[in-house]
């Protein structure tokens, strides 16, 4: 069995179990994680004794997105163009994502903290969601002049709890992801596990070619709906605007990520946006 850096891999009962293993960075999704992830997704969908897959966070919270902190540089290197980006043209790293949804084996996200901009899109992109009391859920990236990785959400709630949630970059707790149709079921922070698992275990003892059939029927019908179309052109839309230069309020807080760090980005992205002096100076 191959050894990973960034997750953790569980195999028994039919159940490969995938945590997210960057407690001390929230699990951000760095490109080294999100590729020790899709090589785990490789080998148990590899492996016809796994039956299903569960994915949660190690620690305080199931992902916070893309990890967006600033890359200490060695010493001598040059320091970043004014906008840059940690990220490919935006096709690599959804793609990683929603591998939850392609895997032909049932998911479960087991969600305990915060999962919010890709962490958000990696637990929807699981076919079950069992969230802990204490979970959050939100697209926030809307807030630093970003998209999020796919617009999942409109094929999966209704429309317009989808549009504040990517207009408002809000969050929302587990019972409201509950009750507009996000999560399956929420349950006290000491029994998340264990009820996630309960739930693997029911759906490993269904015959797994009928399971398997089962959800690439579904998913066939997201298709016959336009999914696929729309991540390939959301695909497009985030290529272009990685390429986008000279936006004056994303060029302003990509400084002050390089000067004052994450938290002085964050700071300032939660402020209410008056950057009408930006614009002024740009012209």
């Amino acid at each position: 069995m191959p050894e990973y850096q960034n997750v953790l891999l569980e195999k028994r009962e039919h159940i490969a179990k995938i945590t997210l293993n960057r407690p001390e960075k929230l699990n951000a999704l760095s490109g080294e994680l999100l590729a020790d992830l899709e090589a785990a997704c490789d080998e148990v969908e590899a492996d016809h004794d796994i039956h299903v897959v569960l994915l949660t966070g190690a620690g305080r919270a199931f992902s916070t997105g893309f990890d967006i902190a600033p890359r200490e540089r060695p010493a001598g290197e040059a320091p970043p163009p004014p906008v840059t980006t940690r990220w490919d043209s935006g096709h690599q790293a959804p793609h990683r994502l929603l591998r939850f949804h392609w895997l032909r084996q049932p998911t479960i996200a087991a969600v305990n903290g915060y999962a919010v901009a890709a962490g958000n899109v990696l637990a929807m992109s699981c076919d079950i969601v069992i969230a802990s009391e204490e979970a959050q859920f939100g697209e926030p990236e809307i807030r630093h002049v970003a998209h999020s990785p796919f617009t999942f959400l409109p094929f999966q709630i209704g429309l317009k709890h989808a549009n504040w949630l990517y207009l408002s970059g809000e969050t929302i707790d587990a019972q409201t992801a509950e009750r507009i149709g996000m999560v399956n079921k929420v349950v006290a922070p000491e029994r998340l596990m264990e009820v996630a698992w309960q739930a693997a275990e029911t759906l490993a003892k269904v015959p797994p070619f009928a399971a398997q059939h089962m959800k690439r029927s579904v998913n066939q019908t997201l298709d016959k709906m336009g999914y696929r179309e729309a991540f390939e052109h959301h695909l497009v839309m985030r290529g272009w605007e990685g390429l986008v230069q000279g936006v004056p309020e994303k060029d302003e807080l990509n400084r002050i990520r390089n000067e004052r760090g994450l938290r002085g980005f964050l700071q300032e992205r939660d402020t209410f946006f008056t950057g009408r002096e930006l614009y002024e100076r740009s012209e």
